[in-house]
């Protein structure tokens, strides 16, 4: 890419040279880096088959390391002086853009704010027919919203106010005038209303005629059935009554049974206990003699003297015999005393 100064005379007396950057597209050229493609080839055949072998063949390959180098730092201080220049240009190209395009944007901008001011005029101006507009299909609508209201909470209703809106509707007006293009939407909303209030009004009419029927009846069977209770009370309480005197008679009953039973089960327990008694006095009398001699024979055995002896053996021997001795004794009398 170059660029040429052509400065040409300016037509007319007095008018100084008018100067022109063209530019020339040289990207299809060649650069040149002063290194000729053959001299690398010729450098790749020299290296191609070398191997190392001994310390001579070794030097050759670090030779040829040192040549590929050189080389490759040629290309790169070459690189650095040709980008350059390219640099340059471009920095310089970014300039004069700038330049050209700050030179546009007084101009262009002042046009904007015109146009801003004009477009703010004609945005007001729409805004404000846009308001005056909604403000009347708003009061329209809320008209119509009246009546849309009204059918809504007709069902709530009592009679009066069902009358006064039928009333109301009689003198409601729906023109054109005051409706416009919603006229149609209006006329048919306030005949189906008039129509639903003058159907409401019967309907509450006709539930009034049945409410008081079925009150009137409802009263009817309220004082049939308050007759109906009044009887019953007074045979539940004549039940009642007859049913506590059978409970009484029967619960006498009841306890002279267990009162008899008791008495002959307490005589059989007595009866009982009599002849246990009897029984026993009998068997301890008959026992009495040979308890005593029993009991006499153990008081003889346990005065009996122990006999003199000599060796200590013997002694604790005998010593040990009487404690037995006395135990067995004790024993025995303890089971003669149970007799």
């Amino acid at each position: 890419m170059k660029i040429v100064r052509d400065e040409g005379e300016g037509k007319g007396k007095g008018k100084k040279k008018k100067e022109v950057d063209t530019i020339i597209d040289d990207s299809t050229a060649i650069v040149k880096f002063d290194i000729e493609t053959a001299v690398i080839v010729a450098l790749d055949t020299k290296y191609k088959d070398i191997k190392v072998t001994d310390t001579k063949s070794y030097a050759f390959v670090k030779k040829g390391i040192g040549e590929y180098r050189e080389l490759r730092l040629k290309i790169d201080d070459r690189h650095k002086v040709l980008k350059k220049d390219a640099l340059e240009y471009g920095r310089r190209v970014d300039a004069e853009k700038n330049r050209l395009k700050g030179l546009l944007e007084p101009g262009e901008n002042h046009l904007k704010e015109i146009r801003q001011v004009e477009d703010d005029r004609k945005a007001e101006i729409k805004a404000a027919k846009e308001a005056i507009e909604q403000a009347r299909v708003d009061k329209i609508r809320s008209r119509i919203n009246d009546l849309q209201n009204m059918l809504i909470n007709l069902p709530s209703m009592g009679m009066e106010e069902m009358l006064a809106i039928g009333e109301r509707l009689i003198l409601i007006e729906t023109s054109v005038v005051d409706y416009m293009e919603f006229t149609e939407e209006a006329v048919a909303l306030k005949e189906r209303l008039y129509n639903a209030v003058i159907t409401s009004i019967e309907s509450v009419k006709a539930r009034e005629i049945e409410e008081a029927r079925i009150e009137k009846i409802r009263i009817e069977q309220d004082a049939a059935q308050k007759k109906i209770d009044e009887a019953n009370q007074k045979l539940e309480e004549k039940e009642v009554a007859l049913e506590k005197k059978e409970w009484e008679r029967t619960e006498k009953i009841r306890i002279a049974k267990e009162m008899e039973e008791e008495k002959i089960k307490v005589e059989k327990e007595q009866e009982a206990e009599t002849d246990r008694l009897e029984k026993e006095i009998v068997e301890q009398n008959a026992l009495k003699p040979d308890k005593e001699k029993m009991i006499e024979y153990a008081n003889d055995l346990i005065v009996i003297p122990a006999p003199k002896l000599k060796t200590e053996e013997a002694k604790k021997l005998m010593i040990a015999m009487e404690i037995r001795f006395d135990k067995l004794i004790t024993g025995f009398k303890n089971q003669i005393d149970k007799l």
